[in-house]
């Protein structure tokens, strides 16, 4: 059989094999072919890298749900470790009733790498209904928009929220979202342009295009977009020396990007066995 008959004839198994190969070995052996950080994503770092541990906490907002979560959830503990690392206090509350375990999941697996402590380092508020009135109402009052934290304690007998009244005492917020409720439809309208919010976004890919008018305006302090961002950000933190922890994102990006290298190859192959097929035949 001459070289562009096979091309043109390679069995489909051997097709599915190959893939399978490419997709599943850099999460055993991470290639660390990360390209270039994005400058949304340095704009995010930088932020809360700026952040004065001795003033007001970090606002993070889980506004994802479980389908969501390979892209937005590494996201959410990587900005977690960046923060605990720098002693910075975090708040953490959701507008998805669906991310209301996820946001605990994550303060569970990564405070104790860090020794944080709950209601001195760190404080999960949870979700309440009504996300609009939610967000307003904490312009106006956090303590009275939340009398309670997600566990039922109440927020004034916290020592982390002494002196914490509103978003005055907010130095940065992070919206986590993939959709309706989230940064581009209720922190931007609602939060930054309302009560001039310094704010920042992690969103998923299929959003991210949507962002950047918002960025070019400085609404947006800095965007995580995707996997990418994700892998951007578990990145930054690690090359500042902050963790040693797994970076499920960017073992997610190596195989993409070489599953994508795969489907040029394969889509080569086939064409140049058409073409070599082709001038044979006349």
């Amino acid at each position: 059989m001459r070289l562009g008959e096979a091309l043109s004839k390679i069995d489909r198994r051997i097709v599915f094999a190959f893939m399978a190969l490419v997709v599943i070995v850099p999460f055993f052996l991470p290639l660390g072919i990360l390209g270039r950080v994005s400058r949304p994503a340095q704009q995010v770092f930088d932020a809360v890298e700026e952040l004065d541990p001795n003033e007001g906490p970090l606002l993070m907002s889980v506004d994802f749900d479980p389908q969501s979560m390979p892209e937005l959830y590494p996201m959410l503990t990587s900005v977690l470790r960046h923060a605990f690392a720098r002693d910075v206090r975090v708040v953490l509350m959701g507008l998805w009733v669906t991310g209301v375990g996820l946001g605990e999941q994550a303060l569970n697996e990564v405070a104790p790498e860090y020794d944080k402590v709950y209601g001195e380092d760190y404080v999960y508020l949870g979700w309440k209904p009504g996300f609009a009135a939610v967000v307003l109402g904490m312009g106006k009052s956090i303590p009275e928009t939340f009398p309670t934290d997600h566990y039922g304690t109440p927020l004034e007998s916290l020592p982390m929220m002494q002196g914490i009244r509103n978003f005055n005492q907010v130095p940065f917020a992070i919206s986590l979202s993939a959709g309706d409720p989230g940064a581009l439809t209720l922190w931007i309208p609602y939060v930054q342009s309302r009560f001039g919010q310094k704010l920042g976004a992690g969103m998923t890919a299929v959003s991210a295009a949507d962002a950047y008018p918002y960025l070019q305006s400085g609404q947006l302090t800095g965007m995580l977009g995707g996997m990418k961002g994700a892998a951007e950000y578990e990145y930054l933190v690690q090359q500042a020396g902050y963790s040693t922890a797994a970076m499920p994102a960017v073992q997610a990006m190596d195989s993409q990007s070489m599953a994508h290298l795969a489907i040029i190859l394969l889509i080569l192959l086939g064409n140049i066995g058409f073409v070599l097929t082709r001038k044979r035949r006349q």
